[in-house]
């Protein structure tokens, strides 16, 4: 791949010497501008070679960040949950309790494992991220895991994200169910699913 730093340096280099010796040798100083040149384009070449050799600092080119995005929120494990259909679902699990949505993600327990999986729908976040997914669907991956209190590399710090929690209370009423971070009502997550579902189910139409 083309490195965009070594292209920059590259114009940069020729308008430089170019540009000089051409003013020199406007001036009438035709040694002045032969030394010019070669004092210049020397300058340059040592430079280069220090800073676009393999290794130096400017010899990559630049990487979109993150380089990869989790399948599953940050410190959630992905899990295949098998349905009551014999079908089995993406999820992701919390199995150390990092989720601040007061209850509406719980976190597996001891009693629980992957012979023993929960029935506590609440216990599975149904939501993962795969590569080439749409604006959308990332939108709704946002969504949802913000409303979870989870952060998510990639996928919550983008900008394809518009949830925005409410305001907190201060004050007397500060401690007030406003004051807590926003659970993921029933209704907020079926919705959210019958989106999922929808553009899921798109996305396959096309592919056929």
């Amino acid at each position: 791949m083309f490195n965009i730093y070594l292209g920059i340096y590259i114009i940069v280099a020729i308008l430089v010497i170019a540009g000089g010796t051409f003013s020199v040798v406007k001036s009438g100083q035709m040694i002045g501008s032969f030394l010019f040149f070669v004092g210049v384009l020397t300058i340059f070449i040592v430079f280069g070679i220090k800073w676009f050799s393999p290794g130096s600092v400017f010899s990559k080119t630049p990487v979109s960040w993150p380089p990869t995005i989790n399948t599953c929120p940050d410190y959630l494990v992905h899990y295949g949950r098998l349905m009551p259909d014999g079908t089995k679902q993406d999820t992701c699990i919390d199995l150390i309790g990092v989720n601040r949505s007061n209850g509406a993600l719980f976190p597996w327990s001891q009693d629980d494992s992957t012979s023993n999986p929960p029935s506590n729908p609440n216990k599975y976040f149904p939501f993962t991220y795969k590569a080439g997914m749409s604006q959308n669907q990332l939108k709704v991956l946002c969504d949802s895991a913000q409303q979870l209190g989870l952060t998510w590399e990639g996928i919550t710090n983008g900008e394809s994200c518009s949830y925005a929690p409410p305001p907190k209370v201060l004050g007397p009423d500060a401690s007030g169910p406003s004051a807590s971070c926003p659970s993921l009502t029933e209704s907020v997550q079926m919705s959210l699913e019958s989106q999922w579902n929808s553009m899921t189910a798109t996305a396959r139409g096309k592919t056929t």
